[in-house]
């Protein structure tokens, strides 16, 4: 199996206590936004921000910003303030160092740190859907990482990634093609998260941006 961690870095630690500020954040306006996200020291959500030896999440030129140092590791910030169940939410996501093979992408409708469903893109132009069901382990929605033409590769390539829930229906795209749509009920709503993977190769630094989430 192509996840195959040896651990997940879940964050557990200090929030930052501090309302979000939409300006300047591409697609904020409107009455049907329901969250947007610069990023801005002091006027950022209140995301959950740790680490360890592992890896770890900062805020840096105004984008969360994750480094790992390890391989075969998963880490993410979660937002914990605010349930989403129909929403469309879209970010800009790009890995900046590390082997194009290490993924990056959104959790969302989070349950707790290990039930979620889970969009994530590589560097190398691959993607994978797929659900954490806590201890039972992970259920894909597709049979194995997949290319698209869609993801634009390499380093410091910015992809926009966007997901769109409503009731069992859940759209993905990036860049605004449309990668895969899928029908589930185990989870109908939650709170949000973004994460970044290594698997083989250690080492990796993933930047997300302007993240705006609107009622569809």
């Amino acid at each position: 199996m192509y996840l195959n961690w040896r651990k997940v870095v879940l964050f557990v630690g200090v929030l930052l206590l501090a309302a979000c500020d939409a300006a300047g954040v591409p697609g904020a306006s409107g009455a049907d936004v329901i969250y947007a996200d610069g990023f801005v020291p002091g006027e950022t959500g209140n995301w959950v921000i740790e680490g360890d030896n592992a890896g770890k999440t900062s805020l840096i030129n105004e984008q969360l910003v994750i480094d790992l140092t390890d391989n075969n590791i998963m880490q993410f910030s979660t937002l914990p303030d605010i349930t989403f169940d129909n929403f469309i939410l879209e970010v800009d996501a790009r890995l900046l160092e590390g082997d194009l093979g290490s993924s990056y992408g959104v959790l969302f409708r989070m349950q707790d740190t290990t039930r979620f469903y889970r969009f994530e893109i590589t560097g190398d132009g691959l993607y994978m859907v797929e659900r954490r069901d806590g201890e039972q382990g992970w259920t894909r929605f597709v049979d194995r990482w997949t290319e698209s033409t869609a993801i634009k590769q390499g380093l410091g390539s910015v992809n926009r990634l966007r997901v769109e829930a409503l009731g069992q229906t859940i759209s993905l795209y990036v860049n605004d093609e449309p990668l895969y749509q899928f029908t589930d009920t185990a989870y109908s709503s939650g709170t949000i998260a973004l994460d970044a993977g290594t698997f083989v190769q250690p080492a990796a630094q993933v930047a997300f941006d302007n993240l705006v989430v609107r009622r569809p």
